[in-house]
């Protein structure tokens, strides 16, 4: 058998404790001081077992208190997260149909250049042939 190391220790805890708020430990300690309560012989000895449960008690009610607070927090981040999710993605998509528009621009921009630097050469024969016509005249 070997040594038992610390995170062998603290992984059994939280495996026992839960989120590791000291609920098990505070429900054990409950449960033995109700027995001992139940088992006391004498009034002042009863009073204060009486006592040490209430206060377990009322520390098991504020641990619980918190966990529904944050559990509510939880979801509220949730919901807020997907909200936020909804809005990324309806931007992603507003981004895709503007790159698509882009792409179109760009398709007719080559094209109207296209067009240009063809009328150009086209200009360019015809003031060819206009400068041989003028320069050669026909008898």
């Amino acid at each position: 058998m070997g040594a038992v190391t610390d995170d062998e220790v603290i992984r059994k805890r939280l495996l026992i404790d839960g989120d590791g708020a000291g609920d098990d430990r505070r429900i054990n300690l409950l449960v033995k001081s109700f027995i001992k309560w139940c088992n006391s012989g004498s009034q002042e000895e009863g009073y204060s077992q009486y006592q040490r449960m209430l206060s377990t008690l009322s520390q098991c009610e504020f641990s619980m208190g918190k966990t529904l607070l944050v559990y509510d927090m939880n979801l509220r981040e949730m919901e807020n997260y997907e909200k936020i999710y909804k809005e990324i993605e309806c931007s992603i998509a507003g981004a895709h149909e503007k790159i698509a528009e882009c792409k179109k621009q760009i398709l007719q921009a080559k094209r109207i250049r296209k067009n240009r630097q063809d009328d150009d050469k086209l200009s360019e024969v015809d003031e060819a042939q206009e400068s041989t016509m003028e320069a050669d005249p026909k008898p």
